[in-house]
């Protein structure tokens, strides 16, 4: 499953790269979302590529499935790890998203390509999400699609409250 989202934040693009780049920023906007048990794993930065792989727990935004629950355990709660790489040159980036509880037959992807906008910057983001499980792969996908799609503008907001900051 497919689909597009784009994010229209209101600074300079070289203004959106250095917060997008800065290991500090993911964390802080997990936290103001109201994200648990925030912790980078691992983080690195030269001339023209940034990476920060960050783990936590988030609460699905929209009612988990009954078929999707046996996977989930009846936890609201769900263990994830998102990785964002940038390559600050291209103004490229990639999210890998691994949800504990899907992991090994969900793949989660965003491609994204920042751009200047009238406005300041645009991200503009293609989300790819495969389930590999006979039958339900489906059902799945588009739970989790539906989910993203659910939180992406809450995301985009919180990103021009935090570039204030920069």
């Amino acid at each position: 499953m497919e689909f597009t989202a784009e994010h229209i934040l209101r600074a300079p693009l070289e203004k959106v790269l250095t917060m997008y780049s800065d290991p500090a920023y993911a964390p802080r906007k997990y936290q103001e979302l109201g994200l648990r048990d925030i912790e980078v794993v691992r983080t690195s930065k030269d001339d023209g590529r940034f990476e920060i792989a960050v783990r936590f727990k988030r609460k699905a935004s929209i009612e988990v499935p009954k078929m999707a629950q046996k996977f989930v355990g009846g936890s609201e709660w769900l263990q994830a790890q998102q990785t964002d790489t940038w390559d600050l040159k291209a103004r490229t980036g990639r999210l890998d998203v691994v949800i504990d509880a899907f992991k090994g037959f969900a793949t989660i992807r965003c491609d994204m390509k920042l751009e200047a906008h009238p406005e300041g910057a645009i991200n503009r983001m293609r989300w790819t999400i495969e389930c590999a499980v006979p039958l339900i792969g489906g059902t799945l996908a588009k739970f989790l699609a539906q989910d993203i799609q659910s939180k992406t503008a809450e995301d985009g907001a919180l990103a021009n409250r935090l570039l204030a900051g920069y």
